[in-house]
């Protein structure tokens, strides 16, 4: 079942994958003990081609994509996973079981979608899929880990409904007004009982609600545009949880974006983006000829990347308008 993670915020686009805190997704990839590759351009416009056709169901095409792209240095756990249900579909059973042991190496978690998952039923029976799927259990519930289980979960409610009335809106190419009605309610409710929430126990952090709640009040803010004062108020928070390693840089630079943008200066790192003549662009940008060095900085790619992805993400959720 292939699926795309509308973060609008962050733009983590995955063909079947779900990503958990930041891309992932995004999500930063945890660091291995042996230095990470750096992925090449030519290896990130590989990825980003073999979604796009796993997305409309070529994966003959795609999964020699996703294999250039691994080669390149494109490591994270949306990738592999993605690649795992390429190969599960082509019937290439033990490929699919290789990646999947990638994805859980790179902390893929989302144990529940992989259990639905329609794509990988070819690979259900076959010897080691059970101890792949355990892997990805033991990720989730280290993930959920958490002091305050209560506030964790109800993070974890609020940002699905975050996301489902944000693809539904994008299903309707922005055009649905009873969307964007119910948009505007979501993120009300949500920041209101956010700021609540900070104002009694600071921010959420990791220690508190877990990694993927965390990410989860990340974002509840990032869509807090209607109320400046409190993205402002939270972005150092952010910044001192990425500090003592309880964030993602990624995650800051959106946040900082956000916040710029929203109070009328340049960005910094073009993360908030407009269309312009039918195309996205990125707004009141400041030393534009700079961007993509500031975004390698914090772990993005580049502008012409980002910009495909939205093009992507785009067409991917047109096809899967119900």
């Amino acid at each position: 079942m292939r699926r795309l993670v509308i973060l609008l915020a962050a733009l983590n686009l995955a063909a079947c994958a779900h990503s958990a805190g930041g891309a992932a997704t995004p999500a930063e990839s945890q660091a291995a003990a042996a230095p990470r590759p750096v992925p090449t351009p030519e290896a990130r416009k590989a990825a980003m081609e073999a979604t796009g056709l796993a997305a409309a169901g070529n994966n003959e095409a795609a999964l020699p994509l996703y294999r250039a792209a691994w080669e390149g240095g494109v490591r994270s756990n949306n990738t592999a996973y993605n690649a795992a249900c390429a190969a599960s579909l082509l019937n290439q059973g033990e490929e699919a079981l290789m990646w999947l042991g990638r994805a859980a190496d790179e902390g893929f978690d989302d144990v529940a979608h992989m259990k639905k998952d329609t794509d990988l039923d070819n690979v259900r029976g076959l010897p080691g899929f059970a101890a792949v799927e355990k892997r990805v259990a033991d990720e989730a519930a280290k993930q959920l880990a958490a002091a305050d289980p209560a506030l964790r979960d109800e993070l974890l409610a609020r940002m699905e409904v975050d996301q489902q009335v944000r693809m539904t809106l994008m299903r309707s190419n922005f055009q649905d007004e009873a969307a964007k009605k119910k948009l505007e309610e979501v993120d009300a409710s949500n920041t209101a009982w956010l700021k609540d929430v900070i104002a009694k126990k600071g921010w959420p952090g990791q220690a508190l609600v877990g990694k993927k709640a965390s990410f989860a009040a990340w974002l509840l803010v990032q869509h807090a545009d209607k109320d400046v004062a409190f993205q402002e108020q939270v972005l150092p928070m952010l910044e001192q949880a990425v500090a003592r390693g309880e964030g993602s840089k990624q995650n800051l630079a959106y946040l900082t974006d956000r916040v710029l943008v929203n109070t009328g200066k340049p960005q910094r790192y073009g993360t908030q983006m407009e269309e312009v003549n039918g195309q996205m662009e990125p707004r009141n940008l400041e030393d534009p000829a700079n961007v993509d060095a500031r975004r390698a900085a914090v772990g993005l790619g580049t502008m012409a990347e980002y910009k495909a992805s939205f093009e992507a993400m785009r067409k991917q959720a047109a096809e899967q308008k119900p």
